[in-house]
């Protein structure tokens, strides 16, 4: 539909200041008014107010800027959003290719204005618990703070002076010009990143869409500080931005708030420039592009139309028809009946500044590559020449109904979801309109648009290789929506159930876990768990792989049964009116899975490409490279997917006997969280699963502490991705049982990396000295001891300063602990965070489950802020004493060591 494809960017942002005659607001580097001042005051106020419905106003300031407020008090919590038109990579005229919108977004959020300095900024949101973010893409600049709702007059008071005010000192210009040029490099290692460019430089030939919003690196070594703060009072004026509040607010607050924060921004000269009309294609257009990882990628688009256009609605329809879920035809050809592709998608990109186009995208072994193509393009085929059955198409707009329902559970995407649509169709409501157009769609509309658009002439294809080959309705809801407290209740097998009713919108989360993962594997038959849970879904005694595809595509819904280190899982998420009929598919997969010898071979094949696939991430590359180096007595030397050598030992018998063994009511526990009956649902449960017999011969074993490491090791893994250097520390920690310790390590967390936020010590050095593009830190634990790990991606030359100085840094706390301001700053932004986390059922369930299967109770995470305001100075330093004597460091680049990466002043 929309344009929904932000290339996003960067996590400090952009900020205006303007000029007038009248203006006394703080301003900084504006010229003087000078000679006779013959005007009349003008005083900013609202010229309109509308009511749209569903708790939106929409309102406009007489400056030109847009207000849009959402009242939702499903939860206190709010989002603090502005988005600037007329930025953008499409849109920087005769700075084409600069990225200045992109800078700009780095500069503004959070950065210095003549108000507040950048480090009292970033004081304010971490005290207030928001989380501020921001993003450029084609077309747009958008920044935002998600906070509590009490918070939102501070959030919308930062957003504004960001807008008006800011100053962009040299330092903080300086240090992210070298962050972003870490960001372009990083980019070029992308497959997404660097297919999705390429495809829309084969697309457009003229039209400045072409180019990539971060720009190119060699134009972007060339701005200078003036052209990014000129290019920011040029652009960020009041007409050209659209603020917009959602979550637990009061609208006439929000609206008095906005005016008083813009009293002094008065509207300028319109300042876009004008875009070019791209040309028909006339012949079709390839590139080939050679990436370091294992696996082929082929993309293959035709120009369509924008967003305004009629015939958005029947191509939508098609792209949901070929690729949505794995019953749609090309999903079901490629990875079911032929398992010959890994992924399959595709999407009708509709932006509305310009022609979009419709793509199908899939990833494959090289060799396979050509016969993907021809069935792709079979069926494309197939849409010109046969109509769509009225089956197929009612399970799409089904489908694309249920789309709009997921979409709409946060308040953040319902901010995103009242931008796009008014950016585009001037309607913050356009999305109900939209779905009310899908439902309208004929068989003979989408045969009609693929025999029009789907030209052979006009394709475009985009293809990566491996090195050397040469060549994705919001319902009404009560204001004050029911919501009960989590029952809980075991059955006499042992079988543990958690229930919540939660009606902010008609949606139902199942969720079953076991004990039972990489954990549970053996060195022997590592990837068991994970290769037997996929197993689970492609048959049962009563349904077949395909029904139950086919099933959970016709409603919308999702099921899946997934495993990670701890534990195994089912997933599904329903709309409340499926509920009841999608119980007994959930019952079938967890209790009478079959295990096809013939679907077997298939998904092991599929998990072996996916294994051999996570070389080419250099994230994924460098932890199962730590896993391989740490001792192989601990289970988390077994990765998640398992090696090649041990998948390809395993057999369909090791997968039943795995379910068997682990999938038993006295040890799983089922959460149901959302718009549910909680008597009927236990109800529900007890006669499906109430009678499954106990597992008497189940036993979890017992797990030794972690033995400290007797001395420091390095080790390093040489691989192709260039000009990318990969860096974990890691050191033997506590079990998740010892709970004084786990928090300690994650307020120290907050202390060198930010927590779950970017933020800390080491990012404010590391980022600072324009050494790193990310670092953050993190505990890999569970039932058995594991270990605390600093993770961050550098330059290759930059390995070994960056590992003393990490080194340093936990060496400092270890010496000298934290200062008090610090340390209390830290354990309030983690509590705020906190209270942003899980406000969906899903999340909610997802978290009362696993803390109750851990056997630390349904009701743990609701101790989670005063075990942190808990914890003291002495408590951090006592656990940086205890663990973080001797650590191992891996490390991965293109050289044969990080020393001869080094500089010379940096060898030692």
């Amino acid at each position: 539909m929309m344009f929904r494809i932000a290339c996003v960017f960067g996590m400090v942002g952009v900020a205006v200041a303007t000029t007038h005659a009248q203006d006394t607001s703080p301003q900084r580097g504006l010229a003087p008014v000078n000679g006779p001042q013959h005007r009349a005051n003008i005083d900013i106020h609202y010229a309109s107010r509308q009511s749209l419905g569903k708790g939106v106003t929409l309102a406009k300031l007489s400056s030109g800027l847009t207000v849009i407020v959402q009242e939702n008090h499903a939860a206190p919590v709010a989002t603090v959003r502005s988005y600037v038109v007329n930025t953008g990579s499409a849109f920087e005229g005769k700075d084409m290719g600069a990225g200045l919108s992109h800078m700009l977004e780095h500069l503004v959020a959070g950065g210095t204005t003549t108000i507040r300095p950048e480090k009292e900024v970033r004081a304010l949101v971490d005290s207030m618990g928001g989380r501020t973010n921001a993003y450029t893409s084609n077309d747009i600049t958008a920044f935002y703070i998600d906070c509590p709702a009490d918070k939102t007059a501070l959030a919308l008071e930062l957003i504004a002076q960001n807008m008006q005010f800011s100053t962009i000192p040299e330092d903080e210009y300086l240090r992210e010009m070298g962050v972003v040029q870490r960001e372009l490099e990083k980019g070029e290692q992308e497959r997404r990143r660097v297919s999705y460019n390429r495809m829309k430089q084969l697309i457009y030939q003229v039209h400045p869409m072409r180019h990539p919003t971060i720009g190119y690196l060699p134009v972007v070594q060339q701005v200078k500080r003036q052209d990014v703060i000129d290019f920011y009072h040029n652009r960020y004026v009041p007409q050209n931005m659209i603020i917009i509040v959602v979550g637990d607010v009061n609208t006439d607050d929000v609206l008095d708030e906005v005016l008083k924060d813009f009293k002094d921004f008065h509207r300028t000269t319109e300042r876009a420039p004008i875009l070019p009309v791209e040309p028909d294609q006339a012949s079709p257009r390839t590139i080939r592009v050679e990436m370091e990882g294992p696996t082929a990628q082929i993309s293959l688009a035709w120009p369509t139309v924008p967003l305004q256009d009629p015939n958005l609605y029947p191509l939508d329809v098609a792209a949901f028809v070929l690729t949505h879920g794995d019953s749609s035809r090309l999903a079901k050809r490629l990875k079911i009946d032929q398992p010959l592709a890994t992924s399959v998608s595709s999407s009708s990109f509709t932006p509305g500044f310009v022609k979009g186009w419709f793509q199908i995208t899939a990833e494959c072994a090289p060799e396979n590559l050509d016969e993907v193509r021809r069935i792709i393009l079979e069926e494309v085929d197939k849409l010109k020449t046969t109509e769509v059955s009225e089956a197929e198409l009612a399970k799409v707009k089904r489908q694309k109904a249920a789309e709009h329902v997921f979409g709409q559970q946060t308040v953040q995407n319902q901010a995103e979801m009242l931008a796009s649509s008014y950016r585009s169709t001037g309607d913050p409501l356009f999305d109900d309109q939209y779905v009310a157009g899908i439902q309208t769609v004929t068989a003979e509309q989408i045969r009609n648009v693929a025999r029009k658009y789907f030209l052979s002439q006009r394709m475009n294809t985009v293809i990566i290789e491996p090195l050397g080959s040469g060549a994705k309705r919001q319902a009404t809801s009560d204001s004050s929506p029911a919501e009960s407290e989590i029952i809980r209740k075991q059955f006499p097998n042992g079988l543990t159930v958690l229930l919540k009713r939660h009606s902010v919108v008609p949606l139902v989360s199942i969720q079953a876990f076991v004990k039972g993962g990489a954990t549970s594997d053996t060195n022997a038959d590592s990837g068991l768990a994970s290769l037997a849970c996929q197993l689970m879904t492609r048959g049962t005694k009563k349904y077949t792989g395909e029904q139950i595809d086919e099933y959970f595509d016709s409603i919308g819904g999702s099921l899946s049964v997934s495993s990670q280190r701890n534990s195994s899982y089912l997933q599904s998420s329903v709309l409340a009116s499926d509920f009841d009929a999608s119980m007994d598919y959930v019952h079938q997969v967890l209790v009478e899975p079959t295990f096809p010898e013939e679907e077997f071979e298939r998904v092991k094949g599929l998990h072996l490409r996916r294994i051999a696939a996570r070389a080419a991430n250099p994230q994924t590359e460098i932890l199962d490279f730590w896993a391989s180096e740490i001792p192989d007595s601990s289970p988390y030397h077994r990765t998640v997917s398992g090696t090649v050598e041990t998948v390809s030992k395993l057999t369909v018998e090791d997968c039943r006997k795995f379910r068997a063994d682990y999938f038993v009511p006295n040890n799983m526990v089922i959460a149901i969280f959302g718009d549910i009956d909680v008597d009927a649902t236990l109800a529900k449960l007890e006669t499906m699963f109430g009678s499954l017999p106990r597992s008497d011969s189940f036993h979890w074993p017992e797990f030794p502490e972690n033995q400290p490491l007797a001395k420091s090791r390095s080790e390093h893994l040489q691989n192709q991705k260039q000009d990318t250097g990969m860096i974990m520390l890691s050191y033997p920690i506590c079990s998740i049982y010892d709970q004084k310790s786990r928090d300690s390590l994650e307020v120290l967390s907050g202390i060198l990396t930010g927590g779950s936020g970017a933020g800390g010590r080491l990012h404010e050095e590391l980022r600072g000295a324009r050494l790193v593009y990310y670092v953050f830190g993190f505990q890999i634990n569970g039932f058995a001891p594991g270990y605390y790990n600093v993770l961050t991606q550098t330059r290759p030359e930059s390995i070994n300063d960056v590992i003393g100085r990490i080194e340093a840094a936990i060496e400092k706390i270890k010496n000298e602990g934290v200062p008090a301001e610090e340390f209390e700053g830290v354990k309030g932004k983690l509590i705020a965070a906190h209270a942003m986390k899980n406000t969906t059922p899903s999340g909610q369930a997802f978290q009362a489950a696993i803390d109750e299967l851990y056997g630390l109770g349904y009701e743990h995470d609701r101790g989670y802020d005063k075990r942190i305001a808990d914890v003291t100075v002495d408590d951090v330093v006592k656990v940086v004493q205890t663990y973080f004597q001797h650590g191992l460091v891996v490390t991965t680049s293109p050289n044969a060591s990080p020393d001869e990466a080094a500089k010379p002043d940096e060898k030692k």
